[in-house]
Formats: C-alpha cells, structure tokens, sequence
C-alpha cells in the first residue's frame, strides 16, 4: 500500500494556496478557511508536489489530491487518465527505485471499473470483516510478502510481483511498466500492444484464496 507523509501548511499559508489554485481546480470548490492543505514529495515526478486537500465542512471522506507545481494542476480522479497524461508532461521518471513506489501509488489512486486492485505487502494491510476467522487470516497471512522487483523482462517493460486483494480473493501477479511510449508484441492476441509511458499491464495473475472475508469496496466517489 502507499502511505504518504504529508506535512500540513499553516492556516495562512494554505488560505493563500487555495486563492492561488482557484481557477486551475474548478470545477471543484473548496472553502479556503475551512480546508486543510497536507503536501508531500514522491520521487517519480520531479518538481512536483502531492497535495491532499481536505475540506472540513464535509464529513469524512472530504480529501481531493492533487499533483501540483506552479503552471500545471492535476486531479486525481480516481482513473488512470490523469496519471497517463501526467506522465507524458512531466515526464515521469522511472527507474528501479521508482517503479515500486510508482506502483502503489498508482493502485492507490486509481481505482478500475471492475474494482480496486489493493496490493498488500503486510497481514496489517488486510481489512477484514468481523466474521473473518483466524483460519483464514493465517492462511492470506502466509502467502503475503512484499512488492519486488523482477527486472526488464524481454519484452522491455519493467517487471515487478505483488500479492493483490481483488473484490473478495487473493492474487499473486506481475506488474508490467512502460519505461517509455512503444509497442509491445502480445502472445495472447498475437498483435502488437501500445503502451505510453508509464502505462501498466497485470499478467500472470495467479489465484491464491478465494471467497475471502473482506468488504469490497463500492465504486469510487469524488473522494475516493
């Protein structure tokens, strides 16, 4: 999972922030003396800050995020498109030391139409529900190990493994990764495969533990 460490701007600082941000975030509103501004760096786009915007007026959850530097505003919608245009402006950097933490980024903020692919890399990461047993627990519990790094595989995509919770069940998959835009021969459909850079593609999924007790999380919201 991705777990970010914000620091929280004064109250006149983040007041001047949200002025300064007004236009660029419309359609979105937020009231400037009743928002909190945390912002924090990650290490695959330089110059950037991500900022989480979270207005009090509204019970929880109230965050917008934001990737932000002076002139270029983008809002996490909770789709990959953003991110994918993101990464061609910026352009995002990529490279072993952050790819993994591009990856839990983006299966943080990106949630598909099908469902969140939740990658789990401690038991503590597994939300259950109340009937779960300590059967099952010790049995996902087991088969849980961190995010690696796999590589480039031949077809040039950097390559990673991780556990992912998927709806109810349990997977073990790779993670391919465009290091730039190209095309990509695919076995399966025997044509080739358009990737921009930055672009992500789960292969080799491998079903662990199904029928598991866990909430499935609803389709996202403004607020994720």
């Amino acid at each position: 999972m991705f777990f970010p460490e914000f620091t929280k701007l004064d109250p006149e600082a983040a007041t001047a922030f949200l002025e300064e941000i007004k236009k660029d975030l419309a359609p979105i509103t937020v009231p400037a003396d009743k928002t909190i501004v945390q912002t924090t760096t990650v290490p695959f786009y330089e110059g950037y800050q991500f900022m989480a915007l979270s207005d009090t007026t509204l019970p929880e959850p109230n965050t917008h995020y934001i990737m932000y530097k002076p002139g270029d505003l983008t809002v996490m919608n909770w789709t990959n498109e953003p991110l994918y245009a993101l990464n061609e402006r910026a352009p995002i950097k990529l490279d072993r030391k952050t790819v993994v933490p591009y990856a839990k980024f983006f299966f943080h903020y990106v949630r598909g139409v099908l469902g969140r692919f939740l990658i789990v890399e401690k038991p503590e990461e597994v939300e259950w529900s109340p009937n779960a047993n300590d059967k099952e627990k010790e049995d996902v519990n087991s088969r849980i190990v961190p995010i690696s790094y796999k590589g480039i595989g031949r077809d040039n995509l950097y390559t990673l493994s991780a556990i992912v919770v998927f709806k109810n069940a349990l997977f073990r998959t790779d993670i391919k990764i465009a290091p730039y835009e190209m095309d990509v021969f695919d076995p399966e459909s025997g044509e080739p495969e358009h990737f921009t850079i930055g672009q992500m593609k789960l292969t080799n999924e491998e079903l662990l533990i199904e029928d598991l007790n866990v909430p499935i999380p609803p389709p996202p919201t403004d607020f994720g």
